[in-house]
């Protein structure tokens, strides 16, 4: 398969793209596995009239994101190939004139998006993370043409099936294994990767691993599997409480949590929990936003208390977050300051006798969430989304000597998660009537 002049891949991904048959790419984060295997899907296209490449994501936004990189790769290299009119490209599909396709499915949350596709390719993104059906779902759309699997992950843990197959026991796939360290400090200089941007994601590489614990960098970065992370709600779990729908009307006693979206960038999310009464919550809304500024997520809030009139609002708003600010303004508006409160990830919370616990607050909401749906106590919305975001989330055991032992959670999709532990922990307060004045 020839390069194409315009671009220049890194030596891996040169292997990849020379490489046929059966892939398994493990990498840290920000690599360019994606982009890669979106580069690969685009020349196998061209090179194979009549064939079919079918992608699957864990979320539409994802899926959509493949596409995207796909039609950008063709639009610079083989653009008088793309198909116009009737067939012109979609946000889910792309045609060529020599009759090859592509298609990009969201999985859903059994896999069963995909059923009834045959393909000659089957590229699958975020690869730890796929539920196991749709593993039993997927692989058979290549069981007549004899097909190949491409699969992308950075790991999650030694469990699933992306995991056996990177241990490829019956040598079926050709396994890369790519840290980003790898990646930043080898990268051939170019009008795109500069002596400047590399030094920045060099700081950038030392400043997260100052931050983090050398089980967390070692699984993002350095694209490790190990066993003292695991998933902190269990696939069976999350399948046994995500059972919910949204109500016909609205109903009292209600509490929202907010996770606000940092600078813009993040995705933010409003969370509504009911108490049924004193052991049943129910997740009766989830309102996910994209790049809202923080005057927006005030007027949501406002908005969201005129229609829902909360028992409690929580938010992020510790010292130096971006919640710090909306909280003022919440304080000031007669509708919300006396429902206002701030939960901030880091304080401490206090014990019965009212001194300071060595854990911090965010475990607690995270553990009394956890504690809540094995028991049974809570549903949860049936949402992909929300589900995916639960299946972000780790959790590991930091062991220092002559220290007790903490827990440590975290995930990078975690936003829909934050904004309902948030909301649980005000519904399952006995709150008093008091309030801060603002004058």
């Amino acid at each position: 398969m020839k390069e194409i002049k315009q671009i220049t891949h890194d030596i891996w991904q040169k292997e990849i793209l020379e490489h046929k048959g059966h892939i398994v790419l493990c990498t840290g984060r920000q690599v360019g596995k994606t982009t890669i295997f979106a580069h690969k899907a685009a020349e196998y296209l061209v090179e194979h009239p009549n064939s079919r490449i079918i992608v699957v994501s864990l979320t539409e936004d994802q899926a959509q994101l493949i596409i995207i990189m796909i039609l950008t790769y063709l639009e610079q290299n083989h653009r008088s190939l793309i198909a116009r009119k009737k067939k012109a490209p979609t946000k889910s599909s792309i045609t060529l004139n020599n009759g090859a396709k592509v298609i990009s499915r969201p999985v859903g949350n059994t896999g069963d998006a995909v059923r009834g596709f045959t393909g000659d390719v089957l590229i699958v993104d975020e690869a730890s993370r796929m539920p196991e059906t749709m593993w039993t779902a997927a692989k058979p759309t290549l069981l007549t043409t004899g097909g190949e699997i491409w699969m992308s992950s950075t790991p999650h843990g030694k469990q699933g099936y992306f995991w056996e197959c990177f241990q490829n026991k019956n040598n079926r796939f050709k396994v890369f294994h790519i840290s980003s360290e790898e990646v930043i400090h080898k990268r051939e200089i170019s009008e795109v990767w500069t002596e400047l941007r590399r030094e920045a994601s060099i700081r950038i590489l030392e400043e997260e691993k100052a931050d983090m614990s050398e089980l967390v960098y070692a699984q993002e970065y350095l694209g490790l599997f190990l066993d003292d992370l695991r998933q902190m709600f269990s696939d069976q779990l999350i399948d046994r409480i995500c059972k919910g729908k949204r109500p016909e009307v609205r109903t009292k006693d209600c509490f929202l949590g907010c996770d606000i979206a940092r600078m813009g960038r993040d995705q933010g999310t409003y969370e509504i929990i009911h108490r049924r009464d004193k052991d049943r919550l129910i997740h009766v809304e989830n309102i996910v936003t994209e790049k809202q500024l923080t005057t927006a997520t005030y007027d949501k809030i406002v908005e969201l208390e005129a229609i829902w009139n909360f028992r409690k609002i929580g938010i992020d708003a510790g010292s130096g977050s971006l919640g710090v600010g909306i909280l003022d303004f919440l304080l000031r508006e007669p509708t919300t300051k006396r429902k206002v409160i701030a939960l901030n990830n880091l304080q401490r919370s206090l014990d019965h006798l009212g001194e300071r616990k060595r854990g911090l607050l965010k475990e607690d909401m995270y553990l009394l969430l956890l504690a809540l749906m094995e028991k049974g106590h809570i549903t949860l919305l049936e949402d992909t989304n929300l589900r995916h975001s639960l299946k972000s989330v780790q959790m590991e055991y930091v062991i220092k000597e002559g220290q007790p032992t903490k827990i440590r959670i975290f995930g990078k999709n975690a936003h829909i998660v934050e904004g309902i532990v948030r909301a649980v922990w005000l519904a399952n307060q006995k709150h008093l009537n008091s309030f801060v004045s603002w004058c």
